[in-house]
């Protein structure tokens, strides 16, 4: 699941995440000051006498996977304790806190470990007006002329609750530390009933933290109640139940801002459609440009493609001059993991198609929907169905399975959903993977996954995979035995530890790459992922990843300065390490084998950066831009129908007003997407998740 979860500053974080994933949302706007009558009043009263006690679930899918316990002292003073474990990781943190006039924080202090396990060590202060602020990440201090609520880096679900009762009290809207300014607006209400509680909530959205609206549930005192995402939430012990009532209100609420933004932006071609003219025409098959070329769409086709100076246009036909604008066929991202308003930033990226390798399939479901009437924006689908084991270690998931009648049923479900593939996760136990994978190459599907533990990828392989799923996976197959729990870090550290002295041209790896080559089997290295994992530095934003940080809003922006996994003093190593990843990818070219181009990341921005990463690998840009294109469709067996610019395929296409043959950054100058033959231009849907479009 995402890596990069950009309300991590206040979120636990999805399945597979660092922090993202991954993006979608809502410009920070002013937001009307609520009524006195609906406005909740301030924090309660400190406690007299006992301390109070509040205990709380993280529940991540459905499956509860840690716990918050807040406790109020009588004096006032906060102390809070998370701890989580998911997919073999997670945040513990003992935070401590008091909040003040106007119920910002005036002290906040926090210890224990991010989700991949860096040191958590962050206090703040307000001394008198200057406010003071220190942790592994950031340091600083400021004297704002207006109460300014200080946003932790530690994971601290409460704050967030806190922030909330300090908006609402200031009417709506507040300055955040270290930037930032937070808007607040009440949503709806409504009322849910556990353990013989009914409790009235009032549902709230905060901009100005996310991409998108980050939405909260209050109590009527005040009190924080709830936090609901897709992907995880936080709710009272026992009152795990009302999660997916509270979550619809919240999807419709979403989809009801995005149809808004689909009508407002949205072009649908005339009847008579419409003549791209005079572009430079990108041919993904033999990796070069065709000068002045013109392509004809209508409706959700292309009908024509040609030289502009033998295009007969038909009455009605209007024509869009592409002088001096390259055309390409639309981009895949072949690892993604679809929620919020991901969709948005697909589009305005130029994704028209997005492999989902692992999603609550109900919601996958509804928005693969959406996308495909035009109701919201978003790109193709093409599903994979995520089974996974049972235990401690594995990750949240709707479909399980631990017996063999249990595998073929979890394909089976997935099968008469019309999925196009499935996923094997982790803890799925090796001797049903080729269970699942003759069931699901019987009804037509793929199979790709990570290679669960007590596995190594070439008995995967042979067992029927059909591709890998991170280059890891394949530095594993060499560095882990049947006895190593793959389950936890050390499937990144192991890496980290190994890669640098690895020989890639060994025996035991030219075997491996023939397997892989006899096999056909398909490799989505998602070289961002690991990028971050070993490079990245508490405090600093990774070198290469600059230009996308700067686009982003400010508080999104905190997000990549969490760093990667704990380096101590192996950075030097973890560098050589990454070069070696590098150089996986080489020899997987070198060898003939397919790669894809996949994300696990922030929705569309970060697929520009994975082709550089690719092309810093030793693919040309033409051929990263093939593994973002044909050779991504020719995996899914589509590319009689879409991956390349040819008459008779869908009408998928991206104007970029440069040249990413000769630089392969430019792919991130999207002019306009055409999904579907619908028409939107790239900064305006970028504009509507507060994403700045590329600098010239």
């Amino acid at each position: 699941m995402p890596t990069r979860g950009i309300g991590r500053l206040f979120a636990l974080l999805p399945a597979l995440a660092m922090a993202c994933g991954g993006g979608g949302g809502g410009a920070p706007r002013p937001a009307p000051t609520p009524p006195p009558s609906a406005a909740p009043s301030a924090a309660p009263a400190p406690p007299k006498g006992a301390a109070v006690t509040t205990r709380r679930s993280v529940v991540v899918h459905g499956r509860t996977a840690g716990s918050s316990v807040t406790t109020i002292a009588p004096d006032g003073a906060v102390s809070i304790v998370l701890d989580v474990l998911e997919n073999g990781r997670g945040p513990h943190v003992e935070a401590s806190l008091r909040v003040g006039d106007g119920d910002v924080l005036t002290a906040f202090s926090a210890k224990g470990r991010h989700t991949m396990g860096t040191p958590v060590d962050e206090t703040f202060s307000y001394e008198g007006p200057r406010a003071r602020w220190k942790s592994n990440e950031e340091s600083g201090e400021a004297a704002p002329a207006r109460r300014a609520f200080y946003v932790p880096m530690a994971t601290v679900p409460d704050a967030l609750g806190f922030l909330a009762q300090a908006l609402i009290r200031a009417g709506g809207s507040l300055p955040l530390l270290p930037t930032g300014e937070a808007h607040v607006e009440r949503t709806g209400e409504a009322r849910v009933t556990a353990r013989g509680e009914t409790v009235k909530v009032i549902g709230y959205a905060i901009t100005g933290l996310e991409l998108q609206p980050t939405r909260i549930w209050m109590r009527e005192d005040g009190r924080w109640f709830a936090t609901i995402t897709p992907w995880w939430s936080v709710v009272p012990e026992g009152f795990e139940g009302v999660i997916d009532h509270l979550q619809d209100k919240q999807i419709e609420l979403d989809r009801e801002r995005e149809r808004a933004i689909a009508k407002r932006l949205a072009t649908k071609p005339p009847a008579a459609g419409v003549a791209f003219t005079h572009a430079r025409l990108l041919d993904v098959e033999k990796g070069r440009f065709q000068r002045d070329m013109t392509v004809f769409v209508v409706g959700d086709a292309i009908t024509w493609v040609g030289p502009a100076d033998a295009a007969k246009l038909a009455p009605g036909m209007v024509a869009v001059d592409l002088s001096g604008k390259a055309l390409l066929p639309g981009l895949w991202d072949n690892h993604a993991h679809l929620g919020d308003s991901d969709g948005i930033l697909d589009v305005a990226s130029g994704v028209t198609t997005a492999r989902d390798v692992g999603n609550d399939p109900d919601k996958l479901d509804a928005l693969k929907k959406s996308y495909d009437t035009g109701e919201t924006v978003g790109p193709r689908v093409i599903r994979y169905g995520f089974i996974e084991g049972r235990g401690e270690k594995a990750a949240s998931s709707k479909v399980t399975a631990e017996t063999e009648a249990e595998a073929k049923a979890a394909v089976a479900l997935f099968a008469g959903r019309g999925y196009e593939g499935i996923k094997i996760y982790n803890s799925v136990k090796p001797e049903l993977v080729p269970v699942i994978a003759k069931e699901a190459h019987a009804r037509g599907m793929a199979v790709t996954g990570h290679v669960p533990v007590h596995m190594l990828a070439h008995e995967a392989v042979r067992a029927g995979y059909d591709g890998i799923e991170h280059v890891n996976m394949l530095f594993l197959n060499f560095f882990a035995d049947k006895d190593t729990d793959t389950r936890t870090t050390a499937r990144f550290t192991l890496v980290g530890d190994r890669a640098a002295s690895f020989d890639l041209a060994s025996k035991p790896a030219v075997d491996f790459f023939a397997l892989l080559k006899e096999k056909k089997t398909v490799i989505d290295p998602t070289l961002a992922v690991f990028e971050e994992l070993l490079l990245a530095q508490p405090g600093k934003i990774t070198p290469g990843l600059e230009g996308v940080v700067r686009r982003l809003p400010p508080q999104p922006q905190r997000a990549f300065l969490f760093g990667g996994l704990p380096l101590g003093d192996k950075q030097a190593l973890y560098q050589q390490s990454f070069e070696k990843v590098l150089a996986m990818v080489r020899a997987l070219k070198e060898h003939k084998i397919p790669i894809l181009a996949g994300t696990d990341s922030l929705a569309g921005l970060m697929l520009h950066h994975e082709l550089a990463l690719l092309v810093r690998a030793g693919l040309t840009p033409a051929e990263a831009i093939r593994a973002a294109t044909i050779d991504a469709a020719r995996a899914a067996k589509v590319e009689k129908k879409t991956g390349s610019i040819d008459k008779g395929k869908a009408a998928d296409l991206v104007v970029v007003d440069g040249d990413p043959l000769a630089r392969i950054e430019d792919i991130g100058r999207v002019v306009t997407t055409v999904r579907g033959g619908v028409m939107y231009p790239s900064a305006a849907l970028y504009g509507a998740v507060g994403v700045a479009p590329m600098a010239p």
